[in-house]
């Protein structure tokens, strides 16, 4: 039988596996999701840039815009504000995928 030093580090080799397996999955998962949400954000960031977002603005500041409709996409940072954030995401991503992949086997 193989020493209890060895039987422990099977053990503890087991454990790492399962966290990696759930890990790697959560990853899969979130790849997908965020895949799935990049239409949306282009949508948004077209609006903001490109579309009708300025005219929209204005609207709001002449009080056109009923009070009660919720209107935060209308505020100057948070379309921005995601584009922003997803592209930091994208760049720390990057970093993260160059340093898996410049590991050494």
């Amino acid at each position: 039988m193989l020493p209890q030093k060895r039987l422990e580090q099977i053990q503890e080799m087991e454990n790492l596996l399962g966290q990696s397996e759930a890990f790697l999955l959560e990853a899969e998962q979130f790849l997908e999701k965020w895949q799935q949400m990049l239409p949306t954000i282009t949508k948004l960031e077209h609006y903001y840039f490109d579309g009708d977002w300025r005219q929209d603005y204005q609207a709001y500041e002449q009080g056109e815009i009923p009070e009660e409709m919720p209107c935060g996409v209308l505020t100057e940072d948070a379309i921005f504000d995601v584009g922003v954030t997803q592209r930091s995401l994208a760049i720390s991503y990057l970093k993260l995928v160059a340093q898996i992949l410049d590991t050494p086997k």
